[in-house]
């Protein structure tokens, strides 16, 4: 703004001081021309003027209504002819013609202040006085033509003060302007710095107690994580216990009793219908505690890591079902997953091998997984029938949770499952679990 006042201001001044001396110097014109007017015609004539002219042009620049304001004079004739001057020495001489003689020759007042730069100015130049140098054409008074060029030069020590008086006010019309849009704008940006300040301790407020709520929440949130994986791991294990017991229990028992009842019997009444109904019950009720038995029973997951745990769930499914299952990549030796993790792959990979046996129609399955900084992604590809997941995972009929039991186990533990299937074109189910989740 500062640069801006200073260019305004200087462009203001200068148009101010043109206004200034172009009117000073018209209004010197208007009043000589009123005395040289009646010797138009001469000037237009005569060459070199008549001495009556000569005589009547010096009475009238020495006479001193005139000579109290023009200290010196020229007149000019086409061509930079000088035909009468007060300093004698320059009449007859011919000059080249300035830009102000120029302009006086189309007829237009030209004026200019302390310029004393042309070779006929040096008498002008040695008066060491303000000078208003004006150019007035002089006109025929019945043509209208110009025919000469009264140059004269007036004091202008009135028109300094003049000047200085007009620059001062500009500089302090231009200065109060910008002074006071100066001191708005500040007003307004201290306003607005103000409101800014505001309004960021109001963000940092509120985002202070988002991080804490979000911290909170994040405590809360491991906390839910570690009671769901320690539930999780206490279930498992107590259905463990109860597999274990089923075998070692009940159906000991019943084979013991299925023994008992060969002896009891002799061998025509171990042929009767009676004997052999006991005899297909008891068999059947042991296949059927062997079987929930062996479901429920799971390796000893603590004592083995997640490379391991895969690969036996793998082996399993290939062994019970005879189909082919192609295991691509395991974790690294050492991770950190702990029982609740594990026992999630695994039945991950029970679940999802016993659907693409069961309901795909493919023999054969692939098992892939990435390890990634503590990020476990599995994923059980088959190239069977397919599904359409968002109307087949459900609850099933028979009161079991499929695929819809194990996306709320892992999402209990902090882990992730997606379903990509298409029907015709095979399925995809990914589980995706962090070591880091459970710290």
């Amino acid at each position: 703004m500062a640069v801006a006042a200073t260019l305004v201001g200087l462009w203001v001044s200068s148009r101010v001081e043109q206004g200034v001396v172009q009117s000073s110097a018209t209004s010197a014109a208007d009043y000589v021309e009123t005395f040289v007017a009646p010797l138009a015609d001469e000037f237009a004539t005569s060459q070199p003027l008549s001495p009556p002219a000569q005589q009547a042009l010096s009475e009238l620049f020495s006479s001193p209504a005139v000579a109290e304001n023009v200290v010196s004079y020229k007149i000019w004739r086409q061509g930079g002819e000088v035909v009468m001057a007060s300093d004698p020495e320059i009449v007859g001489q011919v000059f080249e013609e300035s830009e102000d003689l120029q302009l006086a020759w189309t007829g237009t007042v030209a004026a200019s202040y302390e310029d004393h730069g042309d070779d006929e100015d040096a008498r002008e130049a040695e008066l060491g006085i303000p000078l208003l140098e004006v150019y007035s054409p002089v006109h025929a008074y019945f043509t209208g033509e110009v025919v000469a060029v009264v140059e004269f030069y007036q004091n202008g020590s009135a028109l300094k003060v003049e000047l200085a008086d007009a620059r001062l006010r500009s500089w302090l019309v231009v200065g109060s302007a910008f002074l006071a849009s100066g001191l708005a704008l500040f007003g307004i940006v201290v306003a607005g710095g103000r409101t800014i300040t505001r309004q960021r301790q109001m963000l940092e407020r509120q985002l202070a107690e988002t991080q804490r709520v979000s911290a909170q929440n994040a405590a809360l949130r491991q906390r839910v994580v570690s009671a769901s994986s320690r539930a999780v791991a206490q279930t498992e294990r107590w259905v463990r216990q109860v597999g274990g017991d089923l075998h070692d229990g009940p159906a000991q028992h019943l084979a013991l009793a299925a023994l008992r009842l060969d002896s009891l019997l002799t061998g025509d009444t171990r042929k009767t219908e009676e004997a052999q109904a006991v005899r297909s019950a008891l068999e059947t009720s042991m296949e059927e505690i062997r079987a929930i038995s062996r479901g429920l029973t799971l390796p000893d997951l603590d004592q083995i890591d997640l490379a391991t745990a895969i690969e036996r769930a793998v082996q399993e499914h290939r062994k019970r079902t005879g189909t082919t299952v192609d295991l691509i990549g395991k974790p690294p030796v050492g991770d950190r997953f702990d029982y609740a993790r594990k026992l999630c792959v695994y039945r991950f990979l029970q679940e999802t091998l016993a659907n693409a046996t069961r309901h795909s129609g493919s023999d054969r399955a692939e098992v892939k997984v990435i390890w990634d900084k503590g990020t476990a992604t599995i994923s059980v590809r088959d190239d069977g029938a397919g599904f359409t997941p968002d109307q087949d995972v459900k609850l099933r009929s028979d009161g079991g949770q499929g695929l819809l039991g194990l996306v709320d186990r892992a999402e209990s533990i902090g882990g992730a499952i997606t379903i990509q299937s298409t029907p015709g074109k095979g399925a995809t189910i990914t589980l995706t679990l962090s070591e880091e989740e459970f710290q």
